[in-house]
């Protein structure tokens, strides 16, 4: 374990390098208006218009995170294709809820179109994840497109500002017992507005306080400067 010290005047930076808990409620996940939508509809199954939804974002927005914690709220199961196909028991959807992440690839047609049918006859629950609406998934079937065009869907959009801040924070909590929130304010409104730069921002400062340097502002703007230049050390 390492303590660095950062010019913030909240006291010691603590550096554990181990990973929380997963999350296990959606109290637990990371919310903005950019996902909040999509966990109000996650959270209320009993209002679903179709016992099959699907959950889509931008890469690395958390669909795997909030896919888990939704079969965990449903005592259900959250499977990859991977998974599911090496189950050697047959996938039974009698009142069993089960998300499939992601669905858009890795599963052949036979099978998705299985499990949806399943949930609709045998009073299941299923969520599927993919990073397109499932409309737009290429698939040959017409029964399968038919049904995948149908589904309510919940979309994780492009976080937003109050987004950068809060995931930010959040990855970096996995790593430091009190993260500045100088660092974070900074970083806030100069990182671009994608999960990915989030997510690399975070790795970089990690990398950086475990090779002996502090956490702090001068250190946040140096990471910046390597990811998009001198001149684009803003949200653009």
């Amino acid at each position: 374990m390492t303590r660095t010290t950062g010019k913030t005047g909240e006291g010691p930076v603590q550096a554990s390098f181990e990973f929380r808990s997963p999350p296990v409620r959606f109290s637990d996940l990371d919310a903005s208006a950019a996902n909040q939508s999509a966990l109000d509809f996650l959270g209320s199954v009993a209002s679903w218009p179709f016992p099959v939804a699907c959950l889509v974002g931008p890469p690395r927005s958390g669909k795997t995170a909030m896919a888990k914690v939704w079969a965990n709220a449903q005592s259900g199961l959250c499977q990859t294709p991977e998974a599911l196909m090496d189950r050697t028991e047959r996938i039974d959807l009698t009142r069993v809820a089960l998300a499939i992440d992601p669905a858009d690839t890795g599963l052949p047609e036979k099978a998705l179109l299985s499990v949806i049918n399943q949930a609709g006859e045998r009073s299941g629950r299923l969520l599927l994840t993919g990073s397109t609406p499932p409309m737009a998934w290429p698939v040959e079937s017409r029964d399968l497109a038919s049904r995948l065009a149908s589904l309510p869907l919940a979309e994780i959009y492009k976080p937003d500002a109050d987004m950068v801040g809060v995931r930010l924070y959040s990855l970096l909590r996995r790593h430091f017992a009190a993260p500045p929130m100088d660092v974070v304010r900074y970083l806030q409104p100069r990182l671009k507005r994608t999960y990915a730069d989030i997510e690399s921002c975070a790795k970089r400062l990690v990398g950086r306080v475990g090779s002996g340097q502090g956490l702090t502002v001068m250190l946040a703007s140096s990471v910046l400067t390597e990811m998009y230049g001198a001149e684009d050390d803003s949200d653009g």
